[in-house]
């Protein structure tokens, strides 16, 4: 499937999000698996007690449970893809794409002259101009228009003739008019206000959007470069320190589990960040600068 036209909708962003979480979830049974088996052969060592197997068992069920669920979460997301495509039931196993290949940063003021372009906005720019016309045509039918009239008169007396000139002026043209203009003004008027006001409420959702997005590209860069690294080193540390018996079955299946909670939220994130990037690419009525991995190379 092609991912450059797909990949700003959002049910294409929920397929992305769906396959990243059922591979996390897959990751944990392996995790989980194996963490079973180390316990079982500390066991039968005599090394743990038998309750820590029961617990390393459950937690193998629990991982299992995710991992049904993220299968069935992805086939709803895919379900609901071929829909828009047009087909009845998907026919693809998975979406191209990279979740985290997130654009870079544009500036709020940079993305809010682009909303000043939105089509939406220029369509009252159209209807100003229309209006002011009315207004100039208004005013113009106001002025006094004079008629001139020009013809021959014979004089009584003499019988001659003579050339006589004259104009009239309608009698309260521009009293009439004037309500027409006063009306025309008024309905410009109100373009300009109706105008404002779309254009702060499109301000105020790009705003949302764009704080939303920015927060998240922090998250994800924070989790990339600190947090998920310095969990799977305490991951590794603590497994060690287990299978010397120098930590506990406690220990070690919590730092397993912050390692999962962190690359999670990196999912969610980056689900977040697309999502606001596609929100802010719909106000702007543009796409966003082309992603940073491909202005690397």
């Amino acid at each position: 499937m092609g991912s450059e036209m797909c990949i700003r909708d959002s049910r294409y962003i929920e397929n992305l999000a769906a396959q990243n979480r059922l591979s996390l979830a897959q990751d944990a049974e392996s995790l989980a698996r194996e963490t079973l088996q180390i316990v079982q052969d500390r066991a039968s060592a005599g090394a743990t007690p038998d309750v820590e197997v029961l617990r390393a068992e459950a937690a193998l069920s629990q991982a299992e449970l995710l991992v049904s669920s993220g299968e069935n979460q992805l086939r709803y997301a895919q379900v609901a893809l071929a829909e828009l495509w047009g087909e009845t039931n998907p026919t693809f196993e998975s979406v191209t794409g990279d979740i985290y290949q997130i654009e870079e940063t544009v500036s709020f003021e940079n993305l809010f002259s682009r909303v000043q372009q939105n089509p939406f906005i220029q369509i009252f720019a159209s209807e100003e101009r229309m209006r002011e016309a009315e207004v100039r045509l208004a005013r113009t039918q106001s002025t006094a228009d004079p008629r001139w009239s020009l013809g021959a008169r014979r004089f009584q007396e003499g019988g001659d003739l003579g050339l006589v000139a004259g104009f009239s002026i309608p009698l309260f043209s521009a009293t009439r008019n004037r309500g027409a203009v006063r009306s025309a003004i008024a309905a410009r008027d109100e373009v300009e206000v109706r105008r404002e006001v779309a254009l702060l409420n499109l301000r105020t959702q790009l705003f949302n959007a764009f704080q939303n997005r920015q927060q998240a590209l922090i998250t994800i860069d924070t989790l990339q470069t600190r947090t998920i690294p310095l969990l799977t080193e305490a991951l590794s540390e603590t497994q060690a320190a287990y299978e010397s018996g120098r930590y506990s079955y406690l220990e070690w299946v919590t730092a397993r589990q912050e390692l999962i909670g962190a690359r999670s939220t990196l999912i969610d994130a980056a689900t977040a960040a697309l999502r606001h990037g596609a929100d802010i690419e719909q106000l702007t009525a543009e796409p966003l600068l082309s992603p940073l991995i491909d202005q690397t190379n």
